[in-house]
């Protein structure tokens, strides 16, 4: 069994490579971003397709150990383990010890190295923490429902189109039965345009969920939209970087904290730009734009892509206010710097 599950790992990692290398080489903004996402699910959607079309007896975990091979420690193991030891306060060193324990497929081991990194760099950045969530789920999936689901949620709130965040965190609503936000996150990662074996993973996951309520149940409150239009003032025009990303964000009016009630992302956009904020959009399960008497509305046209403003974004807002439809849409002038 071993020497197939070799085999099967290198042509899983010569599938990602053949992928993910040539995105890399695109001039195209998007290019790193869908290499990442190439990397992440096509290993995820192989173990789990391999799971439920072969006939090995996975659930019996004493077969499964009496064929493994007690694991070999690789020298930069050896190296980085003593070199932890030495200097337990090394977050750097941590992080490439659970690396290496993933490469090999020790995720409990793994798991230990993130949080070991953690501690040692107070708390960690979003990307750490999404390492010990990976290894947390391929060590025991039952942890989708457990801290790794919390951890999700929370770098969710942060940067709404976090591929991997969207995709794990997609996992982690389904298997708490919340096929609605888990809709919601596969949806956005589509939005992000990824390689088109990607999108089929996707499309197919998203077709397997609840299509909706069945005969019967109660009636659904057709989703809130409001029809937006992004213009550019002049002077703002020579601030407009290569590749720039806009984000239309919709808050709740007089709340700054938290969570937006929606994000729209589009990359590289010529404005004018009309586009539609709606609950389909939601960052929040549960929320929905009409039930806000007046919302705040943010275009913001991100340099580096990110969800969260930086120095050098540039920006515009208004209000949009309940029962103020009037079939033209809001209209929003970047015209501002952020500081």
């Amino acid at each position: 069994m071993m020497p197939f599950l070799a085999i099967a790992a290198l042509m899983t990692a010569v599938a990602v490579l053949f992928i993910a290398i040539p995105l890399c080489r695109l001039r195209d903004g998007r290019a790193p971003l869908a290499a990442l996402i190439a990397a992440v699910a096509i290993p995820v959607a192989v173990a789990t397709l391999y799971q439920r079309a072969s006939n090995y007896p996975w659930s019996d975990a004493s077969t499964v150990a009496a064929t493994r091979p007690p694991p070999t420690d690789t020298p930069e193991m050896i190296e980085l383990r003593q070199r932890t030891a030495d200097q337990p306060g090394d977050a750097d060193a941590w992080i490439r010890l659970g690396d290496a324990y993933m490469g090999n497929e020790r995720f409990a081991e793994a798991k230990q190295a993130f949080r070991q990194a953690i501690a040692a760099s107070n708390g960690g950045d979003d990307a750490l923490r999404l390492s010990l969530v990976e290894a947390s789920i391929l060590e025991d999936r039952n942890a989708l429902q457990g801290e790794a689901s919390a951890i999700l949620d929370d770098v969710l709130e942060r940067d709404p189109f976090n591929p991997k965040a969207l995709w794990y965190g997609g996992m982690a609503a389904l298997a708490r039965g919340d096929t609605v936000t888990a809709r919601q996150r596969w949806s956005k990662l589509l939005e992000l345009s990824p390689p088109p074996r990607i999108r089929e993973i996707l499309e197919q996951q998203l077709a397997s969920l609840d299509p909706g309520p069945r005969e019967g149940s109660a009636a659904v409150v057709p989703p809130a939209r409001i029809a937006v239009r992004v213009t550019l003032a002049p002077d703002m025009a020579s601030r407009v970087k290569p590749g720039a990303v806009l984000f239309l964000i919709a808050r709740e009016a007089g709340k700054s904290a938290g969570p937006p009630l929606a994000v729209v992302r589009r990359q590289a956009p010529r404005l004018p730009l009309d586009l539609e904020i709606s609950d389909s959009d939601s960052m929040v399960p549960g929320r929905s734009l009409a039930n806000h008497a007046a919302i705040e509305l943010t275009a913001r046209l991100a340099a580096a892509g990110d969800a969260m403003a930086a120095p050098g974004d540039i920006f515009g807002e208004a209000t949009w206010h309940a029962g103020s439809d009037t079939g033209v849409p809001v209209q929003i002038m970047i015209d501002r710097v952020v500081p």
